[in-house]
């Protein structure tokens, strides 16, 4: 005799921001529509939001852009906005030393002075050719993977300013994609042949959608779950 599954009598989201609606989404795919969605805003996207100023311009609540690699989510943004997205190439600059280096630091110190270059370089090479110890914590990872130039120059400063708390209070285990390891005859190859080396990282190309901000995808979504 084959028993029957009882649904629950309700299902409770609570927040309509990406993850209240992606919940009730895939609850949606799969065949439960007892839900409700409750937000004390009058609008959907939550942290992801976005909204006119009385002169007409869109502000994004927080900075957020898509370099989804997840084909599942990004069947969905393509649903959602269709032909909407403009696509971009990141650019994004340091000012340190009083002068402009791109982004990843690690693999465009060149333009750095030139005795910053050689103290990057040596704490670099000094690393490299030691075995590679476990860090404790995210400054020791720093140190083991960068060495003592890149840490002092860029590394531990400016992690410092991005997360407000001392590397060596951090886990290094997060780290995942979000830095760039060093190879090193590549950096000497940038060096030696003045190039710029941006491409590295899943964000290397993002999208945004063309109008409504962020919030817009949101707005959608909402709108397509009802």
């Amino acid at each position: 005799m084959k028993t029957e599954t009882k649904r629950p009598e309700s299902i409770t989201i609570i927040g309509a921001g990406p993850a209240g609606l992606g919940a009730a989404w895939r609850l949606l795919e799969l065949g439960f529509d007892n839900f409700r969605i409750y937000e004390k805003a009058p609008f959907a996207g939550g942290l992801s939001s976005s909204f006119l100023d009385p002169k007409g311009f869109t502000w994004d609540v927080g900075g957020h852009v898509l370099f989804s690699h997840y084909e599942y989510f990004d069947r969905l943004m393509d649903s959602l906005l269709g032909e909407a997205w403009v696509n971009h190439e990141r650019e994004s600059w340091i000012w340190i030393a009083n002068r402009f280096v791109p982004y990843p630091f690690q693999y465009n110190i060149g333009r750095l002075p030139e005795e910053l270059v050689d103290e990057c370089l040596r704490g670099l090479e000094e690393v490299q050719q030691g075995g590679k110890e476990k860090p404790a914590h995210f400054k020791e990872w720093i140190l083991i993977g960068f060495g003592e130039g890149i840490a002092r120059v860029f590394m531990l400063p400016y992690n410092f300013k991005v997360w407000a708390c001392p590397p060596e209070e951090m886990s290094y285990n997060w780290i995942g994609e979000r830095v760039a390891e060093v190879d090193l005859a590549r950096l000497r190859s940038n060096i030696e042949n003045r190039r710029d080396d941006i491409s590295w990282g899943p964000n290397s190309t993002f999208r945004f959608p063309r109008h409504g901000g962020t919030g817009e995808i949101w707005r959608r979504l909402a709108d397509r779950i009802g």
